[in-house]
């Protein structure tokens, strides 16, 4: 009886702990349409990417929220034919073919380019994220609106794989 008792258990965990494995590899797949980033300096600033609002040529959705001032920025995200560059193009811009949008590079945990050739077709998304000139952008978007207080403007910040959606 102790024996039976102990064997079903021992199969009982095994059969836990597999389960939890597979779901734990299918929890591990988060591709950058469905991730959530952190700034790096802390200030409560998170970078949400999600599906494309609308079909066409864009790969996806990225937003700027704050914790307290709330959704500052909404980006169509896009991609270069060819190298596979990923460009964030404001929504409300219009934009010129010289004028591209904000250049966002992805890195690996070893600070290693990590930016996919194809977005659509990655499936697990970098561990940090850099939005280059973000820092001048909101600081011009956004000086009459923030008043008094700069340490809530964005900087030129490391953006951290949070979680997925």
């Amino acid at each position: 009886m102790i024996t039976t008792n102990f064997v079903v258990l021992t199969l009982s965990m095994a059969a836990l702990s597999m389960l939890s494995a597979t779901e734990l590899a299918a929890s591990d797949s988060c591709p950058i349409a469905k991730s959530i980033y952190r700034d790096g300096d802390g200030k409560g600033f998170q970078l949400i990417f999600s599906p494309p609002s609308s079909g066409g040529v864009f790969l996806a959705t990225a937003t700027i929220d704050h914790n307290k001032q709330g959704q500052l920025y909404r980006f169509q995200v896009t991609q270069s034919n060819g190298y596979g560059s990923v460009w964030l193009l404001d929504r409300e811009t219009k934009y010129s073919k010289r004028d591209r949008g904000l250049w966002i590079a992805f890195f690996d945990q070893n600070l290693k380019s990590a930016t996919p050739l194809f977005l659509e077709k990655e499936t697990e998304s970098p561990k940090y994220a850099v939005i280059a000139e973000l820092g001048s952008y909101d600081y011009y978007k956004r000086r009459d609106r923030v008043m008094g207080n700069s340490s809530m403007l964005l900087s030129d910040t490391i953006w951290i794989f949070d979680r997925c959606q």
